[in-house]
């Protein structure tokens, strides 16, 4: 019996030295890794600038049935810094007429000298670049006309000019 125990025991070191030479010739190693990455950025705005100028507001009555009213939108402020950004803008007017009364008002908006197609009173996305000075100039033509509508009542309404801008996406 006790050969047979010595054998065990024999067969038993002889299995974990094997598995630990095995273990050593392998060269596999357990352990965890750990990486730190620290980034460090410093970076500035740009600042876009988007100024709208315009000339005092005009009366529209019975008598003075048509107005024009002029508005300029540039890509640079007074001392002349320019937009560091490009910006794109729409131009939406506004107005507060009853429904009944809509069809006695129409606008139509210029852009330096030629027409520009509004859609619900709204145009489509324009552009200022920042490369140089730009200014566009604007004129809204509205005209009245009091027998469009069976309905008589006066207006006293207000018209907006709203320009809404932003910076494109693609930047």
């Amino acid at each position: 019996m006790k050969t047979k125990n010595n054998n065990l025991k024999n067969i038993t070191y002889i299995t974990i030295l094997f598995i630990v030479i095995l273990l050593l010739l392998t060269g596999y190693s357990l352990g965890k890794s750990l990486s730190t990455v620290l980034l460090s950025y410093q970076a500035e705005i740009a600042e876009p600038i988007v100024e709208v100028r315009a000339n005092p507001a005009i009366d529209i009555t019975d008598t003075v049935t048509e107005g024009s009213y002029t508005f300029y939108v540039r890509n640079y402020d007074e001392n002349g810094k320019v937009s560091e950004t490009d910006i794109q803008y729409t131009i939406e007017i506004q107005d507060t007429i009853d429904e009944k009364l809509k069809s006695t008002m129409s606008y139509e908006l210029y852009k330096n000298g030629e027409m520009v197609e509004l859609q619900n009173q709204k145009t489509n996305v324009m552009e200022l670049s920042h490369q140089s000075l730009q200014e566009d100039t604007y004129v809204l033509q509205i005209k009245y006309n009091k027998d469009a509508s069976k309905y008589q009542q006066d207006m006293l309404d207000k018209i907006q000019i709203k320009v809404h801008s932003q910076q494109p996406k693609n930047v």
